[in-house]
């Protein structure tokens, strides 16, 4: 039994450096050889034995095996790859089963994920104590807990890599009266150069040596000595709204899954992560994020998908996710809410990290964030955000069967066409008879299919019920030409003029019937199938677009169009949903092209810029091309069921965001006019615009162009006509659709978080108003101190205070001997107060100038 085989690349100390060899992993041991037949293979022990990603920059996906005998430096097709690899070399170290669709096991198992990397500052290994080599990859550091390990000590470490899970923490959990707690958990050294203790506010750390504490949670520093006199319970610092505590994950469902039950927090943060997004850069961020919340709490999209994480979030009554990536990323989300049914309890906030990233730009978070140490201010920021709705759409689509596609539409239209023009125009009897037969099963069968997709089309009673009139009407019509026609096969053929030779026997041979009257009852059947083919045809002006009705008498096409508009009507399926904007023609080709040369060549689309680059290629490339020029004559437009018509054109828009094609404002204003209301993500309207060239979708960038509106509906529907398809794209994903139609109606709202910016600002100057009036707080002083604090004359004052407040209680007393209660009162108070002062300074003498001097100082 093999836990995980496959092709990887070898580093090699020959001149070809890489050499693609064939690895197996059972059991401890790693076999390897040229390929998968071969009769020979290498092994390297894996008992003792750890594993770092060594990857440059996040892009070649490379990892090292290190043994205390050797280093084999290995390299993957995909990061996901890289992570399998990984994930099940750790599970061999602890004879765990590996499942890769299942959580990561390093996240719930402490073991540490080791990366090489390279120390600016003098750092020390945290297994030996020494100092690490300077030089560039020569250390380990764990990408959760900043551990760090020579690479000879990394198989040695603990595994106390940050806590995930109730059982994680152990022994070291606090239980008392009010519940379970969770404690400080430290790592010692390798502080920053700012460091502060959080009791002494001394600086902290060295560089000579490994010292000094630094909690995992909340980020205090403390010296070895101070270490005892801060609160065992950890306060989880700045994060503690996003955080979901280890102590909140201690159970497992039922199919296998964490069970989380509700933190403190009110709203905790799931990260879900693209790692490929923004040129391979999210690993950066899905590492920033481990370190500063739970690390079950941060997943990679690229590695199972957004499901495990929303799967461990279901059970809270509201949650927020980042979504940290580009549309596409977001996208994948949003349809993942979908199918489990989250809109209601989840808000969405995006960090953006792709190429376009048109909907972080309206939901002002930007354009584009590649500076992982903002994280901070980003977590803080998405606490402040406000919530707004996102209107979402489905694209349905409808393809009308190509002659190639043998459907039973075809086969009745042969059969029905056919047999009736045989029976109208056949001199042959035997024809006629036998047309007639094969006619009659197959005018039955339309006449059940009619009814059924009519029942399915139709939401109005009356219509169906006329159809099922109609449809009875044409059954009679059936029996009676059938009827006769069974008649006259049993009839002998009687010459005009003469009589039966069987005269006696009339009742059981009669004269064969003219072909006059069996025309009349073909015609009458060919009637009433027509008057359900018109029905049909005008309570469906769907498939009417479709197919432009014309003069032509010709059955087949008739029954074909009417058939095809019955049996499929309303049964459009929903190809994929829209989140920004969706777009036919010209841009479509456009990123139709790019998409196809990004499958082709990978590394030439690598980076934000260089797609940028490849964009504007292909978009100038159309200046001359112009592949879609009069698109207005093979596509119909219909916006809220009005048919709309067309200049001429090379694309369409439909806009659900005001941001297009990575940030330009196509729509032409944000502000509503005598025409047109503003445009906004949550009003269930969507915008239409027209596309002329790639020059005018340029110039879209520098100024706001307005010529090409068309409308603002509810819903649009465009059919494409003819025989070949046209480029589509939604969201920046193309495809080619096939002549049919397009629809695009209202699906649901999704909860999106919203960054406010005047609200920040007016929060800002209100909180900077706040520290400039707040006073500094007075030290708390004991009264040695505080006689220290004072000259000789300000004691001289603070005496002479004492005599004029004794003076003054004495006078109060005195007065107050007639009012008994009031005395009784200001007794409790006097004995209460002293009994305070003299807890606070015991040292100093009882006397009243000096206690009446002490009281006034201590408030």
């Amino acid at each position: 039994f093999y836990v995980k085989e496959g092709l990887l690349l070898k580093q090699t100390s020959s001149f070809q450096r890489w050499k693609r060899r064939y690895f197996k992993l059972r059991g401890r041991t790693l076999y390897y050889a040229k390929d998968s037949k071969s009769l020979i293979f290498d092994e390297v022990d894996l008992s003792d034995a750890s594993v770092a990603e060594t990857s440059t920059k996040n892009i070649n996906n490379s990892f090292t095996v290190i043994t205390p005998f050797r280093k084999l430096m290995l390299c993957a097709e995909s990061r996901k790859e890289m992570e399998d690899w990984i994930s099940a070399l750790k599970s061999v170290q602890k004879w765990e089963t590996y499942e890769a669709s299942q959580f990561n096991m390093e996240h719930f198992s402490g073991m540490h994920n080791w990366y090489a990397c390279s120390h600016a500052r003098p750092t020390f290994c945290n297994v030996c104590r020494e100092a690490l080599p300077g030089v560039t990859s020569h250390g380990l550091s764990c990408e959760v807990c900043k551990f760090k390990a020579h690479k000879r000590c990394a198989i040695r470490s603990t595994n106390n890599c940050k806590w995930t899970t109730l059982a994680s923490i152990g022994n070291d959990i606090i239980e008392d009266e009010d519940g379970v707690s969770m404690p400080h958990q430290w790592l010692e050294g390798n502080l920053p150069v700012s460091a502060k203790c959080v009791v002494c506010d001394r600086n902290c750390g060295s560089v000579r040596r490994l010292q000094d504490w630094r909690c995992l949670w909340c980020k205090a520093i403390v010296h070895n000595s101070c270490k005892e006199q801060l609160g065992k319970v950890c306060p989880l610092g700045q994060c503690k709204v996003s955080i979901i505590p280890p102590t909140a994950l201690n159970s497992i469902d039922s199919d296998g899954f964490w069970k989380a039950t509700s933190p403190s927090c009110s709203s905790p943060l799931l990260v879900l992560a693209n790692s490929k997004s923004g040129d391979n850069q999210g690993v950066k961020f899905l590492r920033r994020f481990k370190q500063l919340l739970n690390p079950a709490q941060v997943f990679d999209l690229m590695n199972g998908g957004p499901q495990l994480g929303l799967r461990l979030f279901q059970k809270f009554e509201t949650f927020r996710t980042l979504v940290c990536g580009g549309d596409g990323s977001v996208g994948w989300v949003l349809s993942e809410l979908d199918k489990l049914s989250l809109h209601k309890q989840c808000q969405l906030g995006v960090l953006p990290l792709g190429t376009g990233n048109d909907l972080a730009r309206v939901l002002g978070w930007g354009g584009l964030c590649d500076d992982d140490a903002q994280l901070l201010q980003i977590l803080e920021k998405l606490e402040r955000a406000t919530t707004k709705m996102l209107d979402r759409w489905s694209v349905m689509t409808f393809e009308v069967p190509t002659k190639q596609t043998p459907a039973i539409i075809t086969q009745y239209a042969d059969s029905v066409a056919t047999h009736l023009t045989k029976i109208l125009d056949s001199d042959k009897h035997s024809d006629i008879i036998s047309s007639a037969k094969f006619l009659c099963g197959t005018v039955n069968d339309f006449v059940a299919e009619v009814g059924k997709a009519y029942e399915r089309a139709t939401e109005n009673k009356e219509e169906a019920d006329a159809m099922a009139k109609k449809c009875a009407m044409l059954n009679e019509k059936l029996d009676s030409l059938v009827k006769a026609l069974s008649e006259d096969a049993n009839a002998q053929l009687v010459p005009s003029g003469s009589i039966s030779p069987d005269e006696s026997n009339s009742d059981q041979s009669r004269p064969f019937r003219s072909r006059e009257q069996l025309m009349l009852r073909a015609n009458s059947l060919k009637k009433a199938l027509r008057q359900i083919i018109d029905q049909a045809e005008k309570d469906t002006p769907r498939c009417r677009e479709c197919h432009p009705p014309h003069q032509s008498k010709d059955a087949a096409v008739r029954t074909s169009r009417s058939l095809h508009t019955l049996m499929f009507h309303r049964q459009c399926t929903e190809k994929c949903v829209m989140n920004n904007y969706f777009g036919i023609g010209l841009d479509a080709k456009i990123s139709l092209e790019f998409n196809n040369k990004r499958d082709v060549h990978p590394k030439k689309c690598s980076s934000r810029t260089k797609n940028m680059m490849w964009y504007g290629v292909l978009g100038t490339k159309e200046l001359v091309q112009k592949t879609y020029k009069n698109l207005e004559q093979r596509v119909q437009l219909e916006c809220d069921g009005v048919p709309m018509s067309l200049p001429s054109l090379q694309g369409l828009a439909v806009l659900n965001i005001p941001s297009y094609a990575g940030g330009i404002n196509f729509w032409g204003g944000t502000k509503e006019n005598n025409n047109f209301g503003a445009p906004s993500f949550d009003d269930k309207k969507l915008e239409v615009v027209a596309v002329f060239g790639s020059m005018q979708m340029a110039m879209s960038r520098v100024i706001n162009l307005q010529h090409h509106r068309i409308t603002q509906c509810r819903q649009v529907k465009i059919t494409i006509l003819g025989d070949e398809g046209v480029p589509v794209q939604v969201d920046g994903e193309a495809w080619i659709q096939p002549p049919g139609i397009v629809q695009i109606v209202h699906k649901n709202r999704a909860q999106m978080l919203t960054r406010d910016r005047a609200f920040e600002s007016t929060l800002k100057s209100w909180e900077d108003k706040r520290k400039g009036d707040s006073r500094p707080a007075r030290p708390r002083l004991n009264s040695q101190q505080s006689m220290e604090y004072l000259s000789e004359e300000e004691c001289a004052q603070v005496q002479q205070l004492g005599l004029v407040a004794d003076t003054l209680i004495n006078r109060i007393r005195e007065v107050a001997k007639t009012h008994k209660l009031v005395e009784q009162e200001l007794a409790h108070s006097v004995n209460a107060s002293a009994a305070v002062l003299s807890e606070a300074f015991p040292s100093k003498p009882s006397s009243p100038e000096v206690t009446t001097t002490l009281l006034l100082l201590d408030c």
